[in-house]
C-alpha cells in the first residue's frame, strides 16, 4: 500500500492500473476512485470517497493542471430546481473538500427537451444556482464558483423516454485545481 496525506490509502498496482487507462483513454472505468491523479506533477490528491466513488471519472489537462468531472450528477424532478435530499450528503462532502483544498467548481445546470427554449434555459439556471447557493451556505467560496446555463441544449440521453429526460435534468460537477504557488 502506498499512503498519502490526510491518512487516505490507495494500492500501488491499482493507482498505476488508473494512471496507464488515463494516459491510454483519458478516463478511468469500473474503479471506485479513492484519489484523482493529477497528470502534470503524477501526485494523487485525496478526495473523499463518497465524491469520487463512481463508475467513470473522466479527466482531462488544461493549463497544466487536472480537472475533474464527476460523472454522478445531480438529477431534478421535472419543472423543479430545488435539490434532491438525496444528493444532501455528496454535496456535503464536497463542500468540505472545497473548503480544505484550493479548488474551483463549475456547476452546468441542464434541462430536458419538454416546455420552451426560455423556461429550460432559465430551469438550468435555476438549479445550477441552487447547487452554488447550497455550497454557498457550507462556506464555499463565491469566487471560486462558476455557474452556467445550458437549457436543453446538451442532453446526454434520450428525450423521448422519461428516462431519458430524467438523466437530462441535471447538474454536472467540474472540479479544477487552482494554482499550487
Amino acid at each position: 500500500m502506498v499512503v498519502y496525506n490526510r491518512g487516505f490509502s490507495i494500492n500501488l498496482a491499482l493507482f498505476m492500473l488508473a494512471y496507464r487507462q488515463i494516459i491510454s483513454t483519458m478516463e478511468i472505468k469500473s474503479i471506485s476512485i479513492f484519489a484523482i491523479a493529477v497528470l502534470s506533477h503524477l501526485q494523487v490528491l485525496n478526495v473523499y470517497p463518497t465524491i469520487i466513488n463512481t463508475p467513470t471519472a473522466k479527466i482531462t489537462v488544461e493549463n497544466k493542471f487536472s480537472i475533474a468531472a464527476l460523472t454522478k450528477n445531480i438529477e431534478f424532478a421535472f419543472c423543479k430546481a430545488n435539490l434532491p435530499s438525496a444528493d444532501a450528503i455528496q454535496l456535503n462532502q464536497l463542500a468540505q473538500f472545497l473548503t480544505q483544498n484550493r479548488y474551483a467548481i463549475a456547476l452546468r445546470g441542464h434541462a430536458d427537451a419538454i416546455g420552451s427554449y426560455v423556461g429550460n434555459w432559465k430551469m438550468s439556471e435555476a438549479r445550477a444556482n441552487g447547487i452554488k447557493a447550497y455550497l454557498l451556505n457550507k462556506g464555499v467560496s463565491e469566487e471560486r464558483i462558476v455557474t452556467t446555463a445550458f437549457g436543453s441544449t446538451i442532453p446526454i440521453a434520450n428525450n423521448k423516454t422519461s428516462k431519458g429526460r430524467q438523466k437530462n435534468r441535471r447538474v454536472e460537477i467540474i472540479l479544477k485545481q487552482i494554482g499550487t504557488e
